[in-house]
């Protein structure tokens, strides 16, 4: 399921991939109990300190794992700081139509000389998910972000690069809401710097307390379970 080679450890490895997710306890146990194959990911990013010192001290047996984060505590700055100064373009799929606005509204103020289109998370079925994924492969798009939560936005993904899309695709998970719901900087920086985050986004969000408690035990569980199923190579 996760191949050393292909865990993301450095910004740099970032940079060089097109096709990257993100996986935290919760995502990786998502992906555990669906279909998707991770294989298909150039580098697969570890997002959250927990998962990092988890594979890091227990199994990984190899080079530290930078935490890779697709927000503005960490990669996204990058991200959207090259595209502007290549004036390049990009598409963020994900999340619901006013929340999608507001971001790529945001996102063109913080940094001017790059063009950004988007449109929301949610379709009224398959088909007309599939036409979407099928006109964005036509596109001349630079770049696409999709959040659309763990698993979708894996599916989406690799719709997209099974419709032939060439330019690089990353999965975002929350990042459109969150950054779309404040001025920017979803995390105070006194919350990024003591690694509160998971606290912090407990109290904004609610929805995610069951995460915290019983789904990333139960992650660390079956990683611990099932170790030997894991390749290093």
């Amino acid at each position: 399921m996760l191949k050393r080679n292909q865990i993301c450890t450095n910004s740099e490895e970032f940079l060089e991939a097109r096709v990257i997710t993100f996986l935290n306890p919760y995502s990786l146990l998502k992906i555990w109990e669906s279909d998707i194959d991770l294989n298909r990911f150039d580098k697969i990013c570890i997002d959250g300190i927990a998962l990092q010192k988890f594979l890091e001290l227990v199994f990984f047996r190899g080079p530290a794992i930078e935490r890779l984060s697709f927000d503005f505590t960490s990669i996204a700055h990058t991200v959207f700081e090259n595209a502007a100064s290549k004036s390049e373009s990009g598409f963020v799929l994900g999340s619901d139509e006013n929340s999608n606005n507001q971001f790529s509204k945001k996102i063109a103020e913080m940094f001017p000389g790059f063009d950004i289109d988007g449109r929301s998370g949610y379709f009224d079925d398959q088909d007309q998910l599939t036409s979407c994924a099928e006109s964005l492969a036509n596109s001349d798009y630079d770049f696409i972000v999709i959040g659309m939560g763990a698993v979708k936005q894996e599916e989406v993904a690799i719709a997209l690069m099974d419709s032939g899309f060439k330019g690089r695709i990353y999965t975002c998970g929350g990042f459109i809401h969150q950054t779309a719901a404040s001025d920017g900087e979803y995390y105070p920086s006194w919350v990024d710097k003591y690694n509160l985050r998971f606290a912090y986004r407990m109290v904004k969000e609610p929805t995610t307390v069951r995460r915290y408690f019983i789904d990333y035990p139960k992650a660390f569980g079956l990683l611990a379970l099932n170790i030997r199923k894991f390749r290093y190579v």
